[in-house]
Formats: structure tokens, sequence, C-alpha cells
């Protein structure tokens, strides 16, 4: 099993890295919209959806909110408004990214309020309208941040894409290590039984030292460490929340893996959880504060 991880995520590395560094923009956008495609058929088993056609519909309804932003919100390099940080104009990315935030707390709400007992958001429709803010969030988050700075410079988006897959891996990493080998302290019991405080702090402590690693490295303008020390660890946080959230869910639905496409891995949900909840965190707060 664990050979096949290795393997599995080796070649998903490569194609990554082929994607953000050789591939052009509209492509880059078409790929993410059939990626998200499917990810968004392993959302509909958690929503409740049995039958193919139901999984199938609830799919196409996310790739159609995709295609309504892609072809009516002007082109990428100004996405998702050209007045954004400046001032808000309520542009369709822009509308996206900002009722991601609600269902985002939503989420929070969801892992830090879990418990045995009824819950007022298990059921179809509310996580259905949960993966149909969410999936194409994701999607407007990952098309802005590979956009960013095009024109002058062809991989600084995919580098910045590559970066806070860094800072994601890095809190995953670190909390299965720091788990391992010193964690005692439940973090969610009933959610997620095998995470540990002391795990979730070991993970902190190192997207924190590939954050500024890869500040470095990337040339950053960061102007005020303490503010960008905070919202690393809120992305840390929001990444363990992303895992949680879906373990919620698959836990109401009675499911292990979202899917069985990643031999090792599970589904591409089960891969993406974090990366669907920090993504647009990712894009808000460092556009935001200048330091793309």
């Amino acid at each position: 099993m664990l050979k096949q991880r290795i393997i599995t995520a080796l070649v998903l590395l490569a194609l990554v890295l082929v994607l953000l560094m050789g591939t052009q923009l509209n492509f880059f956008a078409g790929v993410i919209a059939v990626v998200v495609y499917m990810v968004a058929l392993e959302w509909a088993k958690l929503a409740g959806y049995k039958k193919n056609m139901a999984m199938t519909g609830f799919a196409v309804a996310v790739t159609l909110v995709n295609l309504f932003i892609w072809y009516t919100s002007g082109d990428f390099i100004v996405w998702p408004s050209p007045s954004w940080p400046s001032y808000v104009v309520w542009d369709n990315p822009i509308i996206v990214l900002a009722a991601s935030l609600l269902v985002i707390l939503l989420a929070v709400s969801v892992v830090l309020g879990y418990s045995n007992l009824p819950k007022w958001w298990a059921n179809n429709l509310l996580i259905s309208l949960f993966g149909l803010v969410l999936l194409p969030a994701f999607f407007v988050s990952l098309v802005s941040i590979r956009s960013t700075a095009y024109l002058q410079d062809f991989y600084h988006g995919g580098l910045l894409v590559l970066f806070m897959f860094c800072l994601i891996w890095a809190a995953d990493t670190g909390a299965y290590i720091t788990g391992k080998l010193f964690g005692k302290n439940k973090l969610a019991p009933v959610v997620s039984p095998n995470k540990t405080w002391e795990g979730a702090f070991g993970g902190f402590l190192l997207s924190v030292a590939i954050g500024y690693t890869g500040a470095f490295l990337l040339g950053l303008d960061i102007d005020n460490w303490v503010i960008f020390t905070a919202v690393l660890v809120v992305l840390a946080i929001m990444s363990v929340i992303g895992d949680l959230f879906e373990s919620a869910l698959k836990r109401v639905s009675n499911i292990k893996d979202s899917g069985n496409l990643l031999p090792g891995h599970g589904g591409l949900l089960d891969r993406l959880d974090s990366t669907i909840i920090v993504a647009p965190l990712f894009y808000l707060s460092f556009s935001y504060f200048g330091w793309f």
C-alpha cells in the first residue's frame, strides 16, 4: 500500500508540475474545470446521490456554473475583478469567492459542533449547496492565482499555486510525523480519531517554516511579517478544517473514501479536501495584502 501511495504521489506531482509550468492559461483553466467536474462527481456521493444519473447531473450543474463564470467575466488575466484589491466590484468571480467565505464559516461550525446528535446540515440539499459554492470558488481561485503577473512572468502564477500546495502539504506532513511521534491528545475524536493536537501544532510549525522559505525564494513583497505569520497559521488551521469537514461529510454518508481514482489515496476529493477550503482564503489574503 505504501509503495502504491508513493508511486501515485510522484506521478501526480509530475502532472501538477507540467500543468503549472508547461501550459498556457486557457489550457490550465480547462484542465481545472475537468478536475472540478470529477471532484463534483465524488461530492455528489457525499451529498447522498445514489444513482449515476443524479451524480452526473450535480457535476454538470457545477460545471455549468464554472462555464458561466468563464464566459461572463472577461479575460482570465483580470480575474477576479480588474479593480481588486483596491476596491470591490461585484463581478461573478468575486461573488463566488465571497459566497465561499460564508460556506467556509459554515464548514468551521460543522467541524467544531460535530457530535452524534442530529445534524442540521446533514441533508442532500445543504451538502449540495455547499458543493455548488465551494467547487466553483476552487476553480476561480486556482485560475486567479495562476494568472497573477501572467504577462510579465509566465511561471510566477504557477509557482504561487505550487507554493499554496506546499503550505497544505507541510501542514499535513508535519501533523502526521509529529502526531506519530508525540500525539496523545485527540483533536477531533468523533470526526477523525487519528488526529491529535500535538500533530496539528507540528503541522502548523512546518507550514509556517515553508511559508517563510517560499516567501524568500519567490521574492514576495512581505511588508508586515506579523500579519504574514498570522495568515500562514490561519491557512494551516483551515487546511485541517478542510480535511475534517470532508471526514464529517463522509461519516454522515457512511463512506470511507470519496472515490478510488487514485491508487492508494482514494478519490480526488480525498486529496483536494483541504485545498478546496484553503484556495479562496490563500488568494484573497495574499492579493489583498499585496504579497503577490
